[in-house]
């Protein structure tokens, strides 16, 4: 063995050492008061980064829908949008957004079907799970692709709310 393995296994294992000190002294903890799973306390700021954090993955995530629709609409959909399930079923998003939830939000998907008076359409709404906890904007987009977001105290936005801009 090299000097360079040796060093890369040194700190593998010192990094394994000061995670499982760490984790003894949260269970440990646990064992004394003889709670659950520990609580974690975020600080006013890692709780500002894990909104930001979820609002980019819920963003993201309208986007991922939003493609769904276009694919389910040209193919199987013929035509017609799919609901959250049908998009799930065909594999155009993954199992956990087809439930209707994902990095601290939840989804909904509703669509009109096309008939002789209009054509088809949805609206996709994503709320935060927790409002202040998980996020604090609500999200809406539509067939045409512009998401909208708006701080609604966790209600969900809609077409009246302001275009969402994202700053470089």
């Amino acid at each position: 063995m090299t000097y360079r393995h040796y060093a890369r296994v040194f700190a593998f294992l010192t990094l394994l050492l000061c995670v499982s000190d760490n984790l003894q002294a949260q269970w440990g903890k646990q064992a004394r008061t003889g709670t659950g799973p520990a609580v974690v306390r975020l600080t006013p700021r890692q709780q500002r980064n894990l909104i930001k954090y979820n609002e980019a993955g819920a963003i993201m995530m309208m986007r991922t829908l939003h493609s769904a629709e276009a694919t389910y609409q040209a193919t199987v959909g013929n035509g017609d949008y799919g609901t959250i399930e049908e998009l799930g079923k065909e594999n155009l998003i993954d199992y956990v957004l087809a439930e209707g939830h994902r990095f601290g939000y939840l989804f909904r998907v509703r669509r009109e079907k096309r008939s002789s008076e209009s054509q088809s359409s949805f609206q996709i709404v994503a709320v935060p799970r927790t409002y202040l906890q998980t996020g604090r904007r609500s999200f809406y987009i539509d067939d045409t692709g512009v998401i909208h977001a708006a701080d609604k105290n966790g209600v969900e936005a809609n077409l009246a709310d302001d275009p969402l801009v994202i700053d470089p």
